[in-house]
């Protein structure tokens, strides 16, 4: 492979990534649908780091026609995919496609299909789970892959083929119903019997029901800690 990637990760604490950890099950593309001629990757590594213009945004990597910048750990969440905090935010990686005038969006999408192929392998995340933005959100996202996505997947998977040479998870994704119903993540009530407050918001993903460490903990009468350096979770007894 012959893409390089350059961190320039957003300091823990910061207010525009969520300070959270995540065990990635998804990619989520998006365009940047900032079109400034100079809109590259690297100046969208630099309004990151700059803090987002002092909104929640954040995702982990921003590709071009000629580089790679990593802004977030694969382990942690972002906020990208404007779904709060669903699935898309919690559960995936936010890969971003510059769009800017003069780029050559053939290379752009070659080297964000590699990207998508190294993190497939790297987390052993299946094709399928490769998602457009527009998955989560229902926005128009990402708007100049979207009316190739089936053109751009097959990059992904001639990618996924050179790196690995192995064909067993390299058929593009086809729509059937069933594989539909599995790759959503459908929200449900989670119901706690006698509690004062007698349900929460959880996630049907793989026919496995995900709900907020936070959520669980507080209604047993635990504290739940994120200790940044370790990037780990502390849920402790309250004392009495």
């Amino acid at each position: 492979m012959s893409i390089d990637i350059k961190q320039r990760l957003i300091p823990d604490g910061r207010a525009n990534k969520p300070n959270l950890a995540m065990k990635p099950m998804y990619l989520t593309v998006h365009n940047t649908d900032n079109t400034d001629a100079g809109a590259t990757a690297e100046a969208h590594s630099r309004y990151l780091l700059n803090g987002s213009g002092g909104a929640k945004k954040s995702w982990h990597y921003t590709v071009d026609d000629k580089s790679v910048y990593q802004h977030l750990r694969d382990n942690e969440q972002g906020w990208h995919a404007g779904d709060g905090t669903g699935p898309g935010n919690a559960l995936s990686i936010g890969v971003e496609v510059c769009m800017y005038v003069g780029i050559d969006e053939q290379a752009a999408w070659r080297n964000a299909a590699e990207l998508l192929a190294i993190l497939s392998c790297k987390h052993g995340i299946a094709l399928e789970r490769i998602m457009p933005h527009k998955h989560w959100s229902g926005k128009a996202c990402p708007s100049r892959l979207l009316p190739h996505w089936q053109q751009f997947m097959d990059i992904v998977v001639q990618a996924k083929e050179a790196m690995s040479g192995d064909t067993s998870d390299t058929k593009p994704p086809s729509p059937n119903p069933t594989t539909e119903q599995q790759l959503r993540a459908e929200r449900v009530k989670v119901i706690w019997e006698g509690a004062p407050e007698g349900s929460s918001q959880g996630y049907l993903i793989d026919n496995k029901v995900y709900i907020p460490v936070r959520d669980v903990a507080e209604r047993r009468g635990m504290s739940v800690q994120w200790e940044a350096v370790k990037r780990q979770v502390v849920v402790r007894e309250n004392s009495k």
